[in-house]
């Protein structure tokens, strides 16, 4: 929605909804390439009354403006990066008004180099020709075109862009034509019919070569498969095509079916990113072009990201963990369970710092909004996810996202509801832990056969600043003639369980097929159905290590006795007793909360008898 001033008191508070947004781009790119105006239509349906519409422009050289081609007056903010148009009268809800921009990028104007929105090279940088693009996400479309530009608006676009014969321009949607100017310009015209953001919006220009292949989708129903690239890249790129072709499909065989009226691609350099899944035309590093996994990130977007958008920027997860996702999909098509694994198994980035952060809101956390945290680990938790819901309620869950919020924008909230709609159960624990709660699971496990019953220990040793996880955990327990997967609910920091048994295992496998993000914790030893019997004094290592402010340190004690566990400064002086009594014989945890102290080297240190171990460990704030 878009603020808009109103004409009286009682009407301050109104709302315009652009529900429909109908662009019309026409761009001269002389041999030079410096952008002369640039005339823009937007068709806008308003809701309640509403006597002027705010849209979004950023050091832009706005010319003048018409509402239903009646001179209009406008004020310009870069500061805000608005540009409020005043629409002359009131207007009630329903009215239909066509607002004209006649508006100029010109060159020479400071911008920032990561907000440029649209970005041109020169052939003597390229190496091959002149090349000209826009990139816009998050909020970058507005460089290069007045828009209401938030992901949770989204129109229907018309680009036209007019360029020197020899140069050809991509672009959203399908190809209406090429007209010839007779004056050595050429007009190509875009369309995209369905719902875009603006920030999926593009056009991107040089002298290509647009390898093709058509994809029979059904009867009397196929769709271009296409490269756009220099022709240096065309012979690569079109042997490439088949297997894009294959992820179309492999992936349509678990979403639905794909989405758009054409699939395009384009290599870029120079290019600031591995990829850029404007909808239904990605641009691509150009040393990506037939990188698979890349490629197959881009691709995943048209489904998760373009059909379905993140509603807000916090939920960029809902596109980048979804894409990623994705990544793994294909590895499971092409090389099965085991290549899956393997994948997943390079995904995990523990030491990464974002990672000790949620998945949601990124920023609010004071990470990047690109940051790893929303690729590989939400990439992760989705995997998680439909371990803990089964293949079966996943991918319906997925086909029901689709049918909910295809060319529309949702929520992470959104995306839970209909997660639960399809399992038929509260899910908050689940997204409670995993998307909104900080850190991971660190599990270790000791275990017991005696009298047909299996003793089974489940100890969760992550920071206790971190979510006590509840999950489905598999266990699989394999001997002389045992061979079975057994899965127990989880949910305490130490589960206990014992379990009819008739055969003697003689291993526990936790996690055997690789469903949960986590990492192993420290070994315990041997149940006996309520704490594992340590065969001898043991100091561990606290975690996480570094800590900021909380960590957790183990420790067994194989005899009774009064046992000390002491902090103490790097001067020796002791800054805390954790633990100072008579301890029976067990493993034992026990928390040091580090707030108010500086950061640091500590030392921990645990003595009993003669039995003493110290170890270091350091907070960072």
């Amino acid at each position: 929605m878009v603020t808009i001033s109103a004409a009286s008191t009682e009407d301050a508070e109104a709302i315009l909804v652009l529900q429909k947004l109908a662009y019309q781009s026409e761009a001269k790119l002389y041999n030079d390439w410096s952008l002369p105006p640039l005339t823009q239509s937007m068709e806008s349906l308003l809701e309640e009354f509403a006597d002027s519409i705010v849209l979004n422009q950023l050091a832009l050289q706005i010319d003048s403006v018409t509402v239903d081609e009646e001179p209009a007056a406008f004020s310009v903010s870069d500061a805000s990066e608005e540009m409020s148009i005043r629409l002359g009268a009131s207007h009630p809800a329903g009215d239909t008004l066509r607002l004209s921009i006649w508006y100029q990028r010109l060159p020479g104007v400071h911008r920032l180099t990561s907000r440029l929105g649209y970005f041109y090279y020169p052939a003597s940088v390229t190496g091959t020709a002149n090349l000209g693009y826009t990139m816009a996400e998050p909020s970058d479309a507005r460089c290069w075109m007045p828009c209401y530009d938030e992901p949770w608006e989204k129109a229907t676009s018309a680009i036209n862009v007019t360029v020197p014969t020899g140069y050809v321009v991509a672009s959203n949607g399908k190809l209406l034509g090429v007209t010839d100017n007779g004056d050595t310009s050429l007009t190509w015209r875009w369309r995209e019919d369905h719902q875009i953001a603006t920030y999926l919006m593009c056009a991107t220009i040089s002298k290509w070569a647009v390898p093709t292949s058509m994809l029979v989708r059904g009867t009397n129903d196929s769709i271009p498969v296409q490269y756009y690239v220099w022709q240096t890249d065309s012979v690569k790129t079109a042997k490439f095509l088949p297997t894009v072709k294959q992820m179309i499909s492999g992936l349509g065989n678990l979403f639905g079916p794909y989405p758009w009226d054409k699939y395009g691609m384009s290599g870029v350099a120079p290019f600031l990113y591995g990829g850029m899944e404007h909808q239904t035309m990605t641009t691509l590093q150009q040393s990506y072009e037939t990188e698979e996994f890349v490629v197959v990130h881009e691709l995943t977007h048209q489904w998760w990201g373009d059909l379905v958008t993140c509603g807000t920027w916090p939920d960029i997860w809902l596109n980048e963990s979804f894409a990623t996702y994705g990544e793994v999909l294909w590895a499971e098509i092409t090389t099965g369970v085991a290549g899956r694994a393997s994948y997943l198994s390079g995904m995990q980035n523990f030491p990464m710092a974002s990672w000790r952060g949620a998945v949601y809101n990124p920023e609010g956390q004071g990470y990047y909004l690109f940051d790893d945290l929303v690729y590989n680990k939400g990439g992760w938790v989705l995997h998680t996810l439909r371990g803990a819901i089964g293949d079966s309620a996943f991918f319906q869950s997925l086909r029901a996202w689709r049918q909910a919020y295809g060319q529309a924008s949702a929520t992470t909230s959104d995306f839970q509801g209909v997660v639960e709609s399809v399992v038929g159960k509260d899910m908050s624990w689940f997204f409670d832990e995993w998307i909104y709660g900080p850190g991971w699971p660190v599990y270790s496990t000791a275990w017991r056969w005696e009298n047909d019953t299996l003793f089974l220990n489940i100890y969760q040793q992550q920071s206790t600043s971190w979510p006590t996880y509840t999950m489905p955990v598999q266990i699989r327990v394999t001997g002389s003639g045992v061979d079975s997967t057994l899965v127990v609910w989880d949910s305490l920091r130490t589960q206990y369980a014992g379990l009819p048994w008739t055969l003697q295992p003689t291993a526990l496998t936790f996690d055997p097929n690789g469903w949960i993000l986590h990492q192993n914790g420290t070994a315990v030893g041997v149940s006996d159905g309520t704490s594992p019997t340590p065969a001898s004094f043991a100091l561990d290592q606290n975690y996480p290590n570094p800590f900021n402010p909380s960590t957790t340190i183990r420790y067994q004690v194989p005899t009774a006795g009064v046992v000390t566990l002491k902090v103490y400064d790097v001067l020796g002086r002791e800054v805390r007793t954790l633990v100072n009594e008579h301890k029976s014989i067990g493993t034992y945890a026990v928390s040091f909360d580090g707030a108010g102290l500086a950061s640091g080297m500590y030392v921990y240190q645990l003595r009993s008898g003669s039995y003493v171990s110290t170890k270091r460990m350091v907070m960072v704030k």
